[in-house]
């Protein structure tokens, strides 16, 4: 089954799915700016700055 492509991530196939799982990856999606930001802080392949 294949996913819609997600501009927010690059395809490359080793990445770890944001929020553990891919099921829960398709479910995350940010309403607004401040819910990007909390996305990309869950995402493990985006080390913390």
């Amino acid at each position: 089954m294949s996913t819609p492509h997600d501009p927010r991530r690059d395809d490359n196939a080793d990445d770890a799915p944001l929020g553990g799982d891919e099921t829960t990856e398709e479910q995350l999606d940010a309403d607004n700016a401040a819910e990007e930001q909390m996305l990309k802080t869950l995402d493990p392949d985006n080390p913390a700055a």
